[in-house]
């Protein structure tokens, strides 16, 4: 079912207020983004960033789906395009799935209309794979957004744009033990994790991750869930 004007509307608030009250950092504060959800509660999630060769992405996804695992997924329009049916399986599964652009270019580099290009993009792709262009929408190449990519965000029905407090580093290969610290060192409540499809150290951590993440009383949620929306 498309999202309609209200539903992104309430987003957009609930997203501001998780900002204001939640952040916890000058930056995601300056920069307006959605760094983290409520800090009360015991849940967390694992957002990633959408690409990679399907048989990657098919073993993490089994390990999610044997685990009962939800995620939020931030889908690159061009991937989205060669590999359909992953975004169906994603769907069927129950995930969110968000705007990561159309390109996966430095966004931070691009003129204001190439900016709206790439976030109409992967927004014209969702619509037509999900029915809609997604909850959520996350800026390539940076972990803030700027005044052009909110302005773009907006025009496109997106109210904010999506960082994160944790980073897995699985894009840098740099092995599982690393992976695992990283998210370790950083994580509480609320937290929303950075991690990405497409790469062996993510697939190799996931069991300890899920495992450590319960020995914490951390719950996976997905964003939808985590912004009660």
């Amino acid at each position: 079912m498309p999202i309609n004007r209200r539903q992104f509307l309430k987003t957009g608030l609930i997203a501001s207020a998780a900002t204001t009250l939640g952040a916890g950092s000058a930056s995601a504060s300056i920069n307006k983004d959605v760094t983290n959800g409520p800090r009360s509660k015991a849940q967390i999630a694992l957002t990633f960033h959408g690409q990679g060769d399907p048989a990657i992405v098919g073993k993490l996804l089994g390990i999610l789906k044997s685990t009962s695992t939800p995620i939020s997924v931030f889908a690159i329009g061009t991937w989205l395009q060669g590999f359909p049916t992953v975004a169906k399986q994603m769907l069927d599964a129950g995930y969110d799935i968000g705007n990561h652009t159309m390109h996966h270019y430095q966004m931070k580099t691009l003129s204001a209309k190439v900016t709206q290009s790439e976030v109409a993009g992967c927004a014209a792709e969702l619509k037509k794979l999900i029915g809609n262009h997604g909850k959520w929408f996350r800026p390539s190449g940076t972990q803030y957004s700027t005044p052009i990519i909110r302005a773009a965000a907006e025009k496109y029905g997106y109210k904010q744009c999506i960082s994160y407090d944790v980073d897995s580093h699985d894009y840098q290969d740099v092995g599982k033990t690393k992976v695992l610290a990283d998210i370790a060192g950083a994580i509480q409540n609320g937290s929303i994790v950075s991690l990405h499809f497409g790469h062996q150290d993510t697939i190799d951590a996931m069991p300890t991750l899920l495992e450590n993440l319960h020995a914490k009383g951390l719950k996976p949620v997905t964003l939808s869930t985590l912004f009660g929306v």
